[in-house]
C-alpha cells in the first residue's frame, strides 16, 4: 500500500511581507486609475465644502437667511451655516473616523460619500434658516469621515515611492471643484431657471454625484494594507495579487523581487501612543500647521465672497 503525502498548507504572509509587495510595485496604469477614482471622491467632497461660501449670497437674496441678530441663533445665519460645516468637519474627521479603521477603507468612502450627498439634496429643499443650518452639520459630518478616509485610502493602496505623487495629482484634481462651484455659482445664484432659485441648482446639482457612487464602489478593491492589519490576511493576499497582475499586464515584464522583510514588534494603535515620543512633537507640529492652514484656507475662501459682496 502507497502512502500518499499532503502537501502542507503555505503559512499566510505576514503583513509586512504584503506591504514589502506593494511598495515594490511600478507606478502604472492600473494604480493610476486607482488614484484617480479616489480623487473624484475627493472632488465631490470639496465641491460640497466650498458651497458654504458661494450660495450665501443667495439665501441672503431670497430672504431664508437673516443677518445680524435677527439669525435663527441670535447671530447671522451666514455665521451659523459655516459654523455648522465646520462643526461637522470636527466631528466627521476627529470622534467619527476610527469607523474607517472598524469597516474598511472602501466601505466608509462608499457610505460616507452617499450620506453627505444625501443631506446635500435634502439641504437644497429647505425653505427655513434652520433646516438648512442643521442638514449642513449633518453634511459636515460626511465630509470630515470621507476626508480622512481618503487620505488613508490613498496612502495605503499605492507604493510608497508613489505616493507623493499620486497625492499631488489628488490634491490637483479635488480642487479643481473649487473653481467649478465657484464658476457654477457665478453662472446660477443670481439666476432662476425654471422659477428656481439659482443657488437650489448649485446644491441639487450634487445629484449628479450619486450616479457614480456605485460605478466608484466596483472599481475599487479594499486597501489590502487595512485587511493585513485586521488579520484577514488571505483576503489582503488576493488583492495584492490582483494589483500585481494589473501592474505586471500594464509592464508587460515580470515585476521586480519585492525588498527584504524586517519584522518588526507590533506597535500600539491606542490614540494615547500619539502624546508620547517620538510622536508627540510631531504631532503637536501638525496640529499647530493644521489650524493656521484651516483659518487660513477655509475660512478665508468661505467668507471672503460674502465679504466682498456685503462690499458690493
Amino acid at each position: 500500500m502507497r502512502l500518499r503525502l499532503r502537501p502542507l498548507p503555505c503559512p499566510p504572509p505576514s503583513a509586512a511581507a504584503l506591504s514589502a509587495r506593494l511598495d515594490r510595485l511600478p507606478a502604472t496604469r492600473s494604480l493610476w486609475r486607482l488614484v484617480a477614482l479616489l480623487s473624484i471622491g475627493g472632488f465631490f467632497e470639496l465641491y460640497d465644502l466650498f458651497q458654504t461660501a458661494y450660495i450665501s449670497p443667495g439665501l441672503l437674496r431670497d430672504g431664508v437667511f437673516q443677518t445680524g441678530a435677527a439669525g435663527v441663533f441670535g447671530v447671522s445665519d451666514q455665521a451659523a451655516f459655516a459654523a455648522a460645516t465646520f462643526l461637522g468637519l470636527f466631528v466627521g474627521a476627529s470622534l467619527l473616523s476610527p469607523i474607517a479603521d472598524r469597516f474598511g477603507r472602501r466601505a466608509i468612502f462608499t457610505w460616507a460619500l452617499v450620506g453627505y450627498t444625501l443631506a446635500t439634496l435634502a439641504m437644497g429643499l429647505q425653505t427655513t434658516a434652520l433646516g438648512l443650518i442643521v442638514l449642513r452639520f449633518v453634511v459636515g459630518i460626511g465630509l470630515g469621515l470621507e476626508l480622512v478616509t481618503i487620505d488613508a485610502y490613498l496612502s495605503e493602496l499605492v507604493p510608497k515611492a508613489m505616493r507623493t505623487s499620486a497625492f499631488a495629482f489628488a490634491f490637483a484634481l479635488q480642487f479643481l471643484s473649487v473653481p467649478a462651484v465657484a464658476l457654477l455659482s457665478w453662472w446660477l445664484v443670481p439666476q432662476a431657471p425654471l422659477g428656481i432659485s439659482g443657488w437650489r441648482w448649485v446644491v441639487l446639482s450634487s445629484a449628479v454625484f450619486a450616479l457614480f457612487i456605485w460605478w466608484l464602489r466596483q472599481r475599487l478593491p479594499e486597501s489590502p494594507r487595512w485587511l493585513a492589519q485586521q488579520g484577514r490576511l488571505d483576503e489582503a493576499e488576493q488583492g495584492v495579487e490582483r494589483l500585481e497582475a494589473a501592474c505586471q499586464a500594464d509592464c508587460g515584464q515580470p515585476l521586480p523581487p519585492p525588498a527584504a522583510v524586517v519584522e518588526e514588534p507590533a506597535v500600539s494603535a491606542r490614540f494615547a501612543a500619539l502624546w508620547q515620543p517620538p510622536y508627540r512633537r510631531r504631532v503637536i507640529m501638525l496640529i499647530v500647521f493644521n489650524l493656521f492652514q484651516a483659518i487660513g484656507f477655509f475660512g478665508f475662501g468661505n467668507w471672503l465672497p460674502a465679504l466682498l459682496s456685503g462690499q458690493g
